[in-house]
């Protein structure tokens, strides 16, 4: 896909386009229904997507997604389910738990991290036993506030600024 920078709601357009599409042609109607805003904001916000390459419209008439919009949609689709087995196989959250986390999440990480992330959720899975150990680790009432170890966002070495220098200056 070309480098097409987009915004979370932008991705939300194209991805509700791509659900919406596989049932029949898209109205800008269904697609205001789909995302639960007015139909003028609808309108507003396709000319950007036109002008974006994403999507095609024929005013008063039927939404659809270009090459480009179709790989955009199949990219969010990818990370969505990475992030989903993700918290749903590996972290033992149930799905509704999961879903706003997982809708937040698709749209920060990049393509580096979502590589790594699915070999993390494929390991993971490969082995039930691991993943029942981490399951047990992670029940919270299976284990005493004393067995909780939390490390606070930002506290790591790293974090502080006292990053080792690998090359050995």
């Amino acid at each position: 896909m070309d480098n097409i920078v987009t915004t979370p709601a932008q991705e939300n357009y194209v991805e509700a386009i791509y659900y919406l599409s596989l049932k029949g042609p898209v109205r800008p109607s269904a697609l205001a229904n789909a995302l639960g805003v007015k139909r003028a904001s609808v309108s507003k916000f396709i000319g950007t997507l036109v002008s974006q390459g994403l999507v095609t419209h024929v005013p008063r008439g039927e939404l659809s997604l270009t090459e480009s919009g179709l790989e955009l949609a199949r990219s969010i689709l990818k990370r969505d389910q990475c992030l989903t087995r993700l918290l749903v196989d590996v972290c033992n959250m149930t799905p509704e738990e999961a879903e706003p986390e997982v809708h937040r999440l698709e749209h920060l990480i990049s393509d580096q991290v979502l590589f790594r992330l699915e070999k993390l959720v494929e390991f993971a899975c490969s082995s039930s036993a691991w993943l029942k150990r981490l399951h047990l680790r992670m029940d919270i009432n299976q284990s005493s506030p004393a067995d909780q170890q939390t490390m606070m966002v930002g506290s790591t070495k790293v974090h502080r600024g006292n990053r080792q220098d690998k090359s050995g200056d």
